[in-house]
């Protein structure tokens, strides 16, 4: 019996050591960071005249499953390889690239032309992607075997050409995806060419595309190209954009906004922290008036020393989530204390917002948690929003262009807005320091005041702030 039951627990043992092994592979395969994946590309792309024939090569894959996702007008989509392993990893269906050690991927996919190219022609998306997985680099081959002349933009820099007799043949290469394909055909001059720009076409101020250039660079932003053509329809993608006339410093803000969406993933929906994000990289306001106030505030509250270290760290999040949440959490981390500026400022794309730091500890009216109650700290004063904490204690608030009512059944107050006084149950009291403050239209007190008029205990704890209304309100006791 003791052999038998020596066996039975060894046998326990050894399966729990494969369960364990099984589910930290298996956890390990499908919990992969995608967002901490990146992969290259080479795409051959030849110009027919019925649709654009692509060949497409994914390389540096790693073992996890990738999510294939096509262009929708895509047809003839197949494996393109000859080497059994080049296909290894392509499922059945071509939705994903399934596990696999292979690190190499090929494809093929027609995308049709639904119109002659006439003068110009975009391409709108017509390359594969791998659902969330970031780019590190492309090489793009393009061929052209239709002989309509012209030249083509995508982003990258063009790396060399070639025309012979029945081809034309272009080499563009550079860091990042390529979302669109542009052709024209009219060529134009190539006016400037820098390390993160290309311009073709008529340009007057050279100094102007060098420092747009220099500012692009300084975000580490992708290379980008404008084409200036006055005879053809404005039109603009990730990474260029055609237009009739230049304005260096309002396209290299576009561009390097853009790029922040390929540098840190932020949500489609905040645009406006793109801009934020991009202001503080570069070191000033960009963007819409509103992100630029954004900025200005920003750097007028937190001294040069916390700005640089808040650059800093948002400079370690390249590949990584930011969203106003983000940003504000960063501020937390390098001021030591809280704020909700980013996120109430992406909620309202016009107003702005104040920048006011809060006390990073949960609030308690009476014991009771209220996460919509913020206590703020601004000029070296405690502010409390007294809407919210005497709502909650039976007082009734009222204001207009001349005076705030705060009443209850026994102490009734008037302060006028712009006159250094109060009326306390009909009694006039001189003030020699105003007790309240109105921000973004809401109505806070300063603490002193706050527990003096309104018979509040306030108990810290390191974690907490509880405000604890007192169970007798006197007729007397107002304070100047």
């Amino acid at each position: 019996m003791k052999f038998i039951a020596r066996t039975v627990v060894l046998l326990l043992v050894i399966n729990g050591l494969l369960l364990y092994m099984h589910f930290s592979q298996a956890g390990r395969a499908s919990g992969e960071d995608i967002n901490a994946r990146t992969y290259s590309q080479e795409i051959e792309v030849t110009n027919r005249p019925d649709a654009l024939h692509i060949r497409h090569h994914f390389r540096g894959l790693t073992n996890g499953r990738y999510e294939i996702v096509w262009p929708e007008v895509s047809t003839e989509r197949s494996c393109y390889g000859i080497a059994e392993t080049e296909c290894s990893r392509l499922e059945e269906k071509m939705t994903a690239l399934i596990e696999g050690e292979v690190d190499q991927q090929s494809i093929s996919y027609v995308i049709p032309k639904n119109e002659p190219m006439g003068d110009s022609y975009l391409f709108k998306m017509p390359f594969v992607e791998l659902h969330g997985v970031g780019v590190r680099s492309t090489i793009l081959h393009l061929t052209d075997e239709t002989g309509i002349g012209g030249f083509w933009v995508n982003g990258l820099e063009q790396k060399g050409q070639k025309s012979l007799e029945l081809i034309d043949y272009a080499l563009f290469r550079g860091s990042g995806k390529i979302s669109d394909l542009y052709w024209q055909k009219d060529m134009l001059p190539l006016e400037y060419a820098g390390e993160r720009l290309t311009v073709y076409g008529a340009v007057a101020n050279l100094k102007a595309l060098e420092e747009a250039d220099a500012a692009l660079k300084s975000v580490d932003a992708e290379h980008s190209i404008v084409v200036i053509d006055k005879e053809k329809s404005a039109l603009r993608s990730k990474r260029f954009v055609v237009t009739d006339t230049v304005d260096a410093a309002r396209i290299a803000d576009r561009f390097m906004i853009d790029s922040m969406f390929s540098r840190f993933e932020i949500p489609n929906s905040q645009y406006i922290i793109a801009e934020s994000v991009a202001s503080v990289l570069i070191g000033t306001g960009i963007g819409s008036e509103k992100s630029q106030s954004l900025y200005d505030e920003l750097t007028t509250v937190i001294t040069p020393n916390e700005l640089e270290l808040f650059v800093q760290k948002l400079r370690t999040k390249t590949g990584e989530p930011v969203d106003a949440e983000i940003l504000d959490d960063l501020i937390v981390q390098v001021t030591g204390f809280g704020t909700s500026y980013f996120s109430e400022n992406n909620n309202d794309e016009k107003h702005v917002y104040p920048f006011l730091f809060e006390d990073a500890r949960e609030v308690l009216v009476s014991g009771e948690s209220h996460p919509d109650i913020k206590v703020i700290i601004k000029d070296g004063k405690t502010l409390y929003p007294i809407e919210e904490v005497l709502s909650q204690s039976g007082y009734d608030i009222r204001k207009n262009d001349r005076s705030i009512y705060i009443e209850n059944e026994a102490r009734k107050f008037r302060f006028p807005l712009k006159e250094p006084f109060y009326v306390y149950n009909e009694r006039k009291f001189d003030l020699v320091s105003v007790p309240f403050d109105l921000i973004d239209d809401q109505l806070y007190f300063e603490e002193s005041w706050f527990i003096r008029l309104f018979l509040f205990d306030i108990e810290k704890k390191s974690e907490t702030i509880n405000l604890v209304p007192k169970t007798q309100f006197p007729n007397e006791g107002a304070v100047k």
